[in-house]
């Protein structure tokens, strides 16, 4: 699936039409600039805009911070932390706040100049009255009730109960409202974050290469210290005034907005900037200024919903304007007396030129019926020439009538920002269906809708009826209260859910081959996730974590021929191996835990490269997710990219530890994936999160679009894996059901679920890899390998078809699949209780 490109450079509204009800997350602007081309990269200036504090392409970037210090007979030995410290120390005491802020965008162009300004400002008194105006988005509270209202959903606003305290949680409760909040050009308010915030030094300088005391600046006669942070994308400067320390002035980082934009055509200069015009702390505030008058007309809501295509289910479509190839108008009327189909496509769209020759055939199948029409809707840039979809038909062998959408009236109208899309209306005009994505059964499964129709029946009711359940399992979802353990659970808040354990099923043989024994190794203490590794000599490596704190190597013969003890801390362990081999030829490898502090970064003889964050064990967070090394930027250079638990988000880090960029819209990261490479070597990083749902993060770390898999409402685990031998990847996610309830989902990045296969109930009493790639048959397609709970190993194809399962007998501590010459074998690590005794193995299987 497609994602439409936004015409306008920098759309005034957020990019919310069609979003499916799951997807909703905190938009940025790479939300708004989505598929303006290329890979993105964390490397590129900070340089000076006209006003000096801007970006402009081709500027070597920020000078030395030796330079920019302000001498210790001036300022002594105060720091920049030391401001932001004393600077947060006012805000979260002081019982009031207000400013008149704004922020503006300049960019320059060869073309000319555009220059944005947008509100930004903020009044609050404690404990729980605020009004907030950012961008097109109004919070207010009285203290009674909070309202909000977006102008992009003119007909809603959102009311409830006012907390007694207001914290962010609160205001952030709504997804879209928490989207609309900070998902402008900007972010997020930052004065808001100072006032409410539970650990504001930490968001202002998360990813900081530096932060440094720069030259005093001056704002309307009074002195301002000047805090610098350096981050991978430019620099943001703090105008902290120096007698009162309140923040008056902020200079936003501009690299990555820079690479976004230069896709599109040169950039001169660019600058980003807001004036927290009249900000001040304490003093008494005019209680009108809490006060909210509900537009007329408009609906009082307890969650927002943004324009989807389903609320036109049943209902005539709204007028809409296209024009065929020959300039004449095409709308509503042209299509009366018909059941339409309106295929809406691109020149640009892979899946479209995909889907295309099968509605060719539905066109073939209804070419002498009048009473049906066919009609390929082009979302093309109004400068593609018409020749161009014409040859692009002809290449395709498709003579669908070609109409133009040259107003965007896919998005305004039909609620849709991704293609290929398809809408059918019934011969009264009214939208009875609509379908997202390439459908490979499309030419048999759309006749089907037509004949329903054309025989006089209704057929909307259906994808109504999802849609609203959609909306039920959304609102429950907003409502679901943090500290439950299991998404989707009507416990009452803060009461935990036990997990069911799960009793170690008797063994029994697999059906579709032997397991015949190779070898048993007993050197190790506790024997834990499996990883193997094809040496430069053909031969397998078999790495398995031992007892916490060791990599062992084993050799094909069960032998213990190497054993790694990194230096690692008492606080810390390993439990889960990465891997990856650069363009040179070199191998890395990752160790880490969940939920501890660190990763440990090895070269392919295992020597120690560093543990990252060097400072974590010093200054905890909430605890890596999951660590995954590779290459999104295609040149050749390993990175590691990490999930973190919390709100910390996901970083990429060079192998020396440097940090590269940090995206913190992420939340709650507990797995890991890379997809395979676009037409320019990029790929893409999809990241499981505590909304459930899919994000998917661009090469230079930017949120390009979220992945919700219908039905299932959390997905926790994700692995790509070239399975099919085609060299595309294919992906399995591990969804919750219930307590202890798991299902393997096949999916692709559109949102569909290809294929599911519930799991053994319970949870597996040692960390293991829910998800293994494999080759259990040694040669021809792989397989996922899915270990249970109670001991058992599920075979799937990469379809999702069951090839085998049996009970292995024993508690799973570790799974993979090598080969031993040409022999296929299948390694377990496992624990089994004799008596009184637990016996530890590594054991080898010959598959026959």
């Amino acid at each position: 699936m497609c994602h439409l490109r936004n015409r306008p450079l920098l759309a005034r509204g957020l990019p919310l039409r069609g979003l499916p009800l799951h997807c909703l997350a905190v938009a940025t602007l790479a939300c708004l600039l989505t598929c303006l081309g290329g890979c993105g990269s964390a490397e590129g200036p900070d340089a000076k805009s006209p006003t000096g504090e801007g970006t402009k392409p081709g500027d070597a970037g920020p000078a030395s911070p030796a330079g920019e210090q302000v001498p210790p007979g001036e300022q002594g030995l105060l720091t920049g932390d030391d401001v932001l410290r004393k600077m947060i120390e006012v805000y979260q005491n002081a019982p009031s706040y207000a400013d008149t802020g704004t922020v503006r965008l300049v960019i320059d162009r060869p073309e000319g100049q555009i220059d944005e300004t947008a509100k930004f400002s903020l009044t609050l008194a404690r404990p729980n009255r605020l009004r907030l105006e950012v961008y097109q988005t109004m919070v207010v509270c009285d203290g009674r009730q909070l309202h909000a209202a977006i102008e992009d959903l003119p007909g809603q606003v959102l009311a409830k109960e006012a907390p007694e305290t207001l914290t962010l949680r609160d205001i952030y409760a709504d997804r879209v409202l928490m989207s609309a909040i900070g998902g402008g050009f900007a972010g997020a308010s930052p004065q808001l974050m100072l006032m409410l915030g539970d650990d504001p030094l930490a968001a202002m300088t998360d990813g900081a290469e530096m932060t440094v005391l720069g030259e005093p600046g001056s704002i309307a006669g009074r002195e301002h210290y000047r805090v610098q942070i350096t981050r991978p994308d430019g620099m943001v400067v703090f105008w902290i005034d120096r007698q009162t320390y309140v923040l008056r002035k902020i200079k936003f980082p501009t690299g990555g907005l820079l690479r976004m934009l230069a896709a599109d055509g040169p950039v001169l200069s660019i600058s980003l900037e807001a004036d927290l015009t009249n900000a001040r702390l304490g003093g008494s505030v005019d209680p009108q200024a809490f006060q909210f008058e509900v537009p007329p007309g408009a609906e009082l809501v307890k969650f927002f919903v943004p324009p989807h295509p389903a609320q036109l289910l049943g209902k005539k479509v709204p007028d809409f304007k296209f024009v065929d190839l020959d300039g004449n108008p095409l709308g509503p009327a042209a299509l009366a007396g018909k059941i339409a189909v309106l295929d809406f496509w691109a020149t640009w769209c892979a899946p479209c030129r995909t889907s295309l020759p099968n509605l060719e055939k539905v066109r073939r199948q209804y070419a002498a019926d009048g009473r049906v029409a066919l009609l390929a809707v082009s979302v093309d840039q109004p400068d593609v020439d018409n020749q161009v979809l014409r040859d692009t038909f002809t290449e395709l062998g498709v003579q669908v009538p070609i109409a133009r959408d040259l107003e965007q009236h896919t998005n305004l109208v039909f609620h849709t920002t991704s293609i290929p899309a398809i809408f059918i209306l019934g011969a009264d005009g009214i939208v009875q269906d609509f379908e997202f994505g390439g459908n490979p059964e499309l030419a048999t499964a759309l006749p089907q809708k037509i004949e329903r129709l054309l025989a006089g029946e209704n057929i909307y009711a259906e994808p109504l009826a999802a849609y609203q359940k959609d909306l039920e399992e959304y609102e429950k979802s907003l409502n679901t209260p943090p500290d439950e353990t299991v998404p989707g659970e009507d416990a009452p808040a803060g009461e935990k859910i036990p997990l069911p354990l799960t009793e170690i099923a008797p063994r029994s043989e697999p059906t579709t081959f032997r397991l015949a024994p190779l070898w048993k190794c007993t050197e190790l203490q506790a024997p834990g996730n499996v990883l193997v590794v094809d040496a430069p000599d053909g031969r397998s490596r078999v790495l398995v974590v031992d007892n916490w704190r060791t990599v062992a190597e084993v050799g094909t013969d069960g032998r213990v021929i190497a054993e790694h003890r990194p230096a690692l801390d008492q606080r810390e362990a390993i439990s889960n191996l990465r891997t990856a081999v650069a363009a040179d030829g070199n191998r890395y490898f990752a160790a880490t835990s969940f939920a501890l502090m660190r990763f440990h970064l090895f070269d392919q003889d295992w020597n120690l490269l560093g543990s990252h964050p060097t400072d974590a064990l010093e200054n905890p967070h909430a605890g890596i997710g999951d660590v995954i090394l590779g290459d999104l930027s295609g040149d050749g250079v390993v990175k590691a990219y990490v999930g973190y638990r919390g709100v910390v988000g996901v970083k990429a880090v060079s192998l020396r530890g440097e940090p590269l960029w940090s995206n913190r819209s992420v939340v709650d990261v507990a797995q890991l994936a890379i997809g395979g490479p676009d037409a320019q070597g990029c790929r893409k990083l999809v990241c499981t999160s505590s909304s459930g749902v899919l994000a998917v993060l661009d090469a230079g770390g930017l949120r390009e679009a979220d992945v919700a898999v219908p039905p299932y409402r959390f997905m926790h685990r994700i692995v790509a894996a070239e399975l099919a031998g085609d060299g595309q990847p294919r992906w399995c996610g591990i969804a919750v059901q219930g307590p202890g309830e798991n299902v393997a989902v096949g999916l692709n990045l559109q949102g569909e679920a290809l294929w599911n296969y519930p799991l053994p109930q319970g949870v597996h009493r040692q960390p293991i890899e829910l998800i293994v790639p494999g080759q259990v048959l040694g040669s021809g397609p792989g397989q996922w390998l899915l270990p249970g709970p109670d001991g058992s190993i599920h075979i799937l194809a990469a379809d999702g078809q069951l090839q085998d399962r049996f009970n292995y007998g024993a508690t799973l501590q570790g799974l993979a699949t090598a080969r031993f010459g040409n022999q296929p074998v299948l390694i377990v690590a496992a624990s089994r209780t004799v008596g009184e005794q637990t016996e530890q193995a590594l054991e080898a299987w010959a598959i026959q």
